[in-house]
């Protein structure tokens, strides 16, 4: 009896430790997941941004238009009802992205850009300044 008592005790504790250690890593394996995404977007931005002239940001449709110095425009936007970052049309991010909002200078020629990710409880926020090429 005693036997089967600590048995049941050491599966009871051998479980809790595997249930625990699993969430564990799920949660900063998509914390990592969406580290690398954040990343990736803002650097994407930063290099487009960096070859523009002149940027606009268009608040209703969450969208940033930067005009570059080769005459072209590019585009970063957060389509309403989605949770996707688009460059374009091509998707930057899926399915994570909780805002996406932006902050232009008068003149044009500073960006202060701010994307929030979500992926289940866990958030992350990314902030960056971009001084364009006038």
């Amino acid at each position: 009896m005693v036997g089967m008592v600590s048995a049941a005790v050491l599966a009871l504790v051998f479980s809790a430790v595997l249930i625990y250690g699993s969430k564990g890593w799920w949660r900063l394996y998509h914390e990592a997941e969406m580290q690398s995404d954040a990343d990736v977007a803002m650097r994407t931005i930063d290099r487009v941004g960096r070859a523009a002239s002149n940027a606009t940001w268009n608040v209703g449709t969450s969208t940033l238009t930067l005009s570059l110095t080769n005459g072209t425009t590019q585009t970063f936007s957060k389509p309403t009802g989605t949770s996707n970052l688009l460059w374009g049309t091509s998707t930057l991010i899926a399915n994570r992205v909780g805002t996406f909002t932006n902050a232009v200078t008068p003149d044009g020629s500073t960006i202060a850009v701010t994307l929030r990710l979500v992926e289940g409880l866990e958030t992350l926020d990314m902030q960056n300044s971009i001084f364009l090429r006038n």
